[in-house]
């Protein structure tokens, strides 16, 4: 078994799209239809949104997501330039620096650089 792909679903999912795409950067790798948008995770992986529906609700919370960056307090910083919330500042833990910020329907992205990075 393989893991395959993380769904999140977005109450604007252009709103959403352009998050994922312009502040974290991540490759869009194809749509369906006005409801679904995918970008590649490395490793075969995929992020899918999905527009809300009378059965998806977006629930913030329930899930988060991981990213590495090379140094976290330039990317928190960059964040708040960019008017994206920053639920937790930066801090320490004892493999780097941590900090996370949340996507346009609230939920948290954990976003951490290791120690090696940040020297």
């Amino acid at each position: 078994m393989k893991f395959a792909v993380v769904l999140l679903v977005c109450a604007d999912l252009e709103r959403s799209r352009a998050f994922y795409r312009d502040v974290l950067g991540l490759k869009s790798i194809g749509e369906r239809g006005p409801t679904w948008a995918s970008f590649a995770l490395g490793d075969g992986s995929t992020l899918s949104l999905h527009a809300k529906t009378d059965l998806l609700a977006v629930r913030p919370g329930s899930l988060q997501l991981g990213f590495s960056v090379e140094n976290v307090d330039t990317f928190c910083a960059d964040c708040a330039q960019l008017g994206v919330p920053v639920f937790q500042d930066p801090y320490d833990e004892p493999f780097g620096r941590v900090a996370i910020i949340g996507d346009p329907d609230g939920y948290p992205i954990q976003i951490s650089s290791s120690r090696k990075a940040r020297r």
